[in-house]
């Protein structure tokens, strides 16, 4: 269903942020499964300024299905904002 992918709205892409624990800064982020799925993360946290040497892909089927804007935008927003509250935390 759609509501059950991580990328179906802000409140599932929290699970992927924490700035008590590891924040964005501090993660390595290793995408790995759908083609779709992880064209869409690695353009999400790409867009949200995480650095490429962070992020590593393993795609293993649907590789050529086109990301959708949203879900890009989506994840940028949430990791950005993660970034931003991991900076407040830390100071």
């Amino acid at each position: 269903s759609e509501s059950g992918r991580l990328s179906a709205n802000e409140n599932n892409l929290q699970a992927i942020v924490s700035p008590e624990e590891l924040g964005p800064n501090d993660t390595h982020y290793h995408l790995i499964g759908n083609g779709q799925m992880v064209s869409e993360l690695k353009a999400g946290l790409d867009k949200a300024g995480i650095p490429g040497d962070k992020v590593t892909v393993e795609m293993y089927f649907n590789h050529k299905a086109a990301a959708d804007d949203d879900v890009i935008d989506r994840i940028a927003n949430v990791i950005f904002s993660a970034k931003t509250a991991e900076a407040l935390y830390n100071k």
